[in-house]
């Protein structure tokens, strides 16, 4: 009753992708004449402008300004950060390593869409900003996401780039289930058979394999995590087995080391043969090898 009773004069937004960019050849009176001239037509995707009484319920980001919301880095100390984001409902604002804005968005679940950007677009996700939303309604969504947009236009001029109008790196990709990771075993152990005929099938019978610490969404040293970012760059299609599950792949991170006569993991392999770790595939992919070796084969 208190929320409704303190209700303001609010400008709401809605969004089209058909906006045309405009810039105002003078300074806007005001904050409302601001958000009609200058934001209003350069925000993607759907969008109209109306002015109207409206009551909306306290929400955590409404309170939050992109300025002030806390910053979560995606990798800290080598290791990702994907579990500090929160499983919610809430806004977020990425940055690339020059800490330069690059998409606003909203999202029913923050860490899902922090995932899928990270593993789209890597270069570009180097850190994220983010505030949850109490009320989940796509109306409280909406209007917390286009207070953020707004702030930021008025701080920067300008729209961030994945927010721009036919944009599609960012909000036109719908977040994918990612693959699992190859188990050896069923975590019963290992009988009839030895590791190296395990990790001999495996290689042989995938196109290209990633032996790795950690996970595919939670790597747990910085060259696993560079590794996987070069495969995701390239677009690769690649599986990934973690060297650290003991239950289900049982002395596979000494035997891995063995079976390739390579000292260090992560490891990748490409049609059963072993091509380096992650300072000779970043080597291979700034000049093109990598991507020719895995379209050849």
């Amino acid at each position: 009753a208190k929320a409704i009773a303190s209700c303001k004069r609010r400008s709401s937004f809605s969004f089209t992708m058909h906006s045309l960019m405009q810039t105002s050849s003078r300074a806007p009176a005001s904050r409302a004449a601001f958000t009609r001239s200058v934001v209003a037509p350069r925000i993607a995707p759907q969008v109209r402008i109306q002015t109207r009484a409206r009551c909306v319920l306290p929400i955590r980001a409404s309170a939050t300004k992109l300025k002030d919301a806390y910053t979560q880095p995606i990798m800290d100390k080598g290791e990702l950060q994907l579990d500090k984001f929160p499983a919610a409902p809430g806004i977020y604002a990425v940055y690339d390593k020059s800490n330069t804005l690059q998409y606003i968005g909203l999202s029913r679940k923050v860490d899902a869409s922090v995932a899928n950007h990270l593993q789209e677009v890597p270069d570009l996700t180097h850190e994220v900003k983010f505030a949850t939303v109490l009320d989940a309604s796509r109306e409280s969504l909406t209007a917390a996401w286009k207070a953020w947009v707004e702030e930021a236009v008025e701080s920067t001029g300008t729209v961030p780039p994945g927010n721009m109008p036919g944009e599609t790196k960012w909000q036109s990709r719908a977040a994918r289930p990612l693959k699992k990771e190859i188990r050896l075993t069923a975590g019963k152990g290992i009988t009839g058979i030895t590791i190296e005929q395990l990790i001999d099938q495996v290689v042989k019978t995938n196109k290209v394999v990633a032996f790795v610490k950690g996970t595919r969404t939670q790597p747990l040293c910085g060259f696993s995590h560079k590794l996987m970012t070069l495969l995701n760059e390239t677009k690769a299609d690649y599986e990934v087995v973690n060297v650290l599950d003991e239950v289900h792949n049982p002395g596979l991170r000494e035997a891995i080391k063995t079976y390739s006569q390579w000292p260090t993991i992560p490891q990748l392999y490409v049609e059963g043969e072993f091509v380096g770790g992650a300072d000779i595939v970043e080597q291979m992919v700034a000049k093109g090898e990598l991507q020719a070796m895995i379209k050849a084969k």
